[in-house]
């Protein structure tokens, strides 16, 4: 359908088939336009925000430029699990043997166990399409400092970063011009916006001081992203992340039912069954 779409928007230009209705030419200009940005219709803009519709062809416009085309970048990212001993230089080897093969590491977590002398890094970075990741976790699994490497990319894991951001009290551009009631009120109205924005995130402000405050947030690199992007408009003072940390997921059991399952089939008169 992607790739019919535009060939029938040109077939139409050309007149070659039945003219189209204006409001359905800019359906297949949203649809088409999903993956090929040149085809959007700049005239189009303003009703593709429109709310409240109430024909089904507005409808069917607001879902098509409001769905979000799939990315296939030629960047991926993977993220590796390294179980070392808790030595000096150990990281360096680690780093060092990513930096040869030209990995970028996207970020890197390293602390103790619950074993002393273990210690786990969590790896996350950035290949390009047709890297072979795999020659490198085999070279970093013959280092003697190694136990295992593990590659989380295709496995399920529950995932968390550490953020915390400074915000300013006052809006960007708040030169101290005006008079000292307007200040305190915009700067209310800043701070008040900034909290709302944190909540919605489940974020929570674990500092605040007369010039900014510092929120926390807990939560997937993708989320935190997010975060970081819609808060810069409110003037972010400074921003530290703790990169992302990972663990499989638990397995769910189902030994009850499989023994259940085990019986009813037991029970099964063979003699009773038709020939083959």
């Amino acid at each position: 359908m992607r790739r019919f779409v535009p060939s029938l928007l040109r077939a139409a230009q050309r007149k070659k088939i039945s003219p189209l209705s204006s409001t359905l030419t800019k359906s297949l200009r949203a649809f088409s336009s999903l993956n090929d940005p040149t085809m959007l219709d700049p005239d189009y803009e303003y009703e593709r925000l429109r709310t409240n519709v109430t024909t089904p062809e507005d409808a069917v416009n607001n879902i098509l430029y409001n769905t979000p085309a799939v990315k296939r970048g030629p960047v991926q990212r993977r993220t590796i699990c390294a179980l070392v001993n808790n030595h000096p230089g150990v990281l360096v080897q680690v780093t060092g043997v990513l930096a040869a093969r030209g990995f970028n590491i996207n970020s890197l977590v390293v602390a103790t166990t619950e074993v002393p002398d273990l210690s786990r890094m969590t790896i996350t970075l950035n290949v390009k399409k047709g890297s072979n990741v795999s020659q490198a976790i085999k070279q970093l699994e013959g280092l003697v400092e190694v136990w295992a490497v593990l590659d989380y990319s295709e496995t399920a894991v529950v995932e968390r970063e550490l953020l915390l951001i400074k915000m300013a009290h006052h809006p960007p551009g708040d030169d101290g011009s005006e008079d000292e009631v307007d200040q305190k009120m915009k700067r209310h109205a800043h701070r008040a916006a900034i909290k709302s924005l944190a909540e919605v995130f489940k974020a929570e402000v674990v500092d605040v001081g007369s010039q900014d405050l510092t929120i926390q947030l807990c939560g997937k690199s993708s989320r935190i992203d997010n975060f970081v992007k819609l808060m810069k408009p409110f003037g972010i003072v400074e921003s530290s992340r703790s990169g992302a940390m990972a663990v499989p997921r638990s397995r769910i059991s189902f030994e009850v039912e499989s023994e259940d399952l085990k019986i009813e089939e037991d029970g099964v008169d063979v003699t009773m069954l038709p020939p083959g």
